[in-house]
Parts: structure tokens; sequence; C-alpha cells
């Protein structure tokens, strides 16, 4: 009986050791295949932003389209004045992923822009990311 009992006793305790010492891997994989396509309609919260999914970028508004050959186009401003009517273009760049973290080079009129987004949730239909860092080179004009 005395065997028994310090048998479970030990189990218990291995038990919760294992229990206890699980990892928690807060990071979520991301599918690269959700994240394809074309995406507007932004919303935003200080540095977070939600987009919609869609079949194609609007002609006048801002969006941003991944590739599956790692070619990003963001549809923006076309010259350095945001005062309406705001003429829009699209800016060729490339983006990488490596897990949630996305990492973007892409021209805007002044230059070339540096962005490191982080996905917080993706779906069908949505995408919401972290603006982590956004550095803008002003190559001249």
């Amino acid at each position: 009986m005395k065997n028994l009992i310090l048998i479970s006793f030990l189990f218990i305790t291995i038990l919760v050791f294992n229990i206890s010492c699980e990892k928690n891997d807060d990071q979520k994989t991301i599918d690269t295949e959700q994240l394809i396509g074309h995406w507007i309609n932004p919303v935003y919260i200080d540095t977070v932003l939600k987009f919609e999914k869609a079949n194609s970028l609007k002609d006048n508004d801002y969006g941003i389209s991944f590739e599956t050959d790692q070619v990003f186009i963001e549809r923006k401003n076309s010259g350095w004045c945001a005062t309406p009517p705001i003429a829009y273009a699209d800016f060729n760049g490339t983006w990488s992923k490596q897990d949630s973290l996305l990492t973007i080079t892409v021209g805007y009129w002044g230059g070339m822009a540096d962005y490191q987004w982080k996905i917080l949730a993706i779906d069908n239909n949505h995408l919401t990311i972290y603006k982590m860092d956004e550095e803008y080179h002003n190559t001249g004009f």
C-alpha cells in the first residue's frame, strides 16, 4: 500500500511538472497563401491597420497586393500633396515573411520605403497588421 501511494505521488508530480513546462507558443503560423491577393478598405486604429480582401484594388483609393513571386504593390498618393483630388499610382516593391513578420520594400513618390509589419490576424476575408516600423528614404526630387 505504501508503494502504491508513493508511485501515485510520483506520477502526479511528474504529470504536474510536465503540464507546467509545456511550451506556450503565442506565435501563430501564418499561411502565406492567405496573404496572397488584394487588400482594400483600410481601417486605421493608431498603428493597427485592418484590410478587407478583394478581387482587385480600387482605382482611386489606397490598397495593397501581395503576389506569389514576392512582388508587393501599394496603390497610394502619386505625389507629395494629399489635398483632394488625390491622384493614385501603383508603386512596386518586394515582400518577405518570417512567421508573422512582414518585411516590405516599396517605392513612393519621393524615393523608397521600408516597412516592418506584424500580422496580428488573417483569414480569407480580413488582414490585420501592426505597423512596427516604417522608414522613408528620399532620393531627391
